[in-house]
Order: structure tokens, then sequence, then C-alpha cells
């Protein structure tokens, strides 16, 4: 029993540091749909809560900030500014609602 609990452990600890470094390594793509970019990092997010890995909202939308290319700096300036709280499903869709507008 104790061997199969070490075994699970490690898949565990494995498949926790498979999600972070695809989270930590993602970098968004200039001239490359959002949408997807977005629904990617949503992805893995949610991939990480089975494996007991929390990201509280503030820090899951920061982090989608940091991800973002640079041509993003002043939308999310006017999000950081305008905004007291910090929604991820909200910044989503106005990154999205952005983006097509430029189409």
């Amino acid at each position: 029993m104790a061997k199969l609990r070490d075994v699970i452990y490690n898949k565990n600890i494995s498949n926790k540091l498979y999600l972070k470094k695809q989270l930590y390594e993602l970098h968004m793509k200039e001239g490359k749909a959002v949408l997807e970019q977005v629904n990617f990092f949503n992805k893995v997010i949610s991939e990480l809560l089975p494996v007991d890995v929390k990201i509280d909202e503030e820090n899951k939308t920061l982090m989608l900030f940091i991800l973002l290319p640079q041509s993003y700096d002043h939308i999310v300036t006017t999000m950081l500014y305008s905004k007291k709280t910090l929604i991820l499903k909200e910044i989503s869709s106005t990154l999205l609602s952005n983006e097509l507008e430029k189409d």
C-alpha cells in the first residue's frame, strides 16, 4: 500500500511540475489570436485544481497580464487602474472584446 501511495504521490508531483512549467513558460505571441492563447491559459489553470494547486483570482489575472504581448500594455494599464478587483473572467472578456474590435 505504501508503494502505491508513493507512485501516486510522485505522479502528482510530476503532474504539478508539468502543468506549472506549461503555465510559467507560456508567452503569448504577437499576431496570434488572443482567444486561443487565453483559452490555453485557462485550460492549464483548470488542470491545476485537481492536483491541489490553487491560485487566487488576483494572481491568475496578474499572470495573464504578464503573459500578454507588449502590444497589450496600454490595455493592461487601463484595466489595472480602472478596476478595484481583478476577476479573470472580466479581464478575459475585455481582452477578447478588444481583439474583436481590432478585426
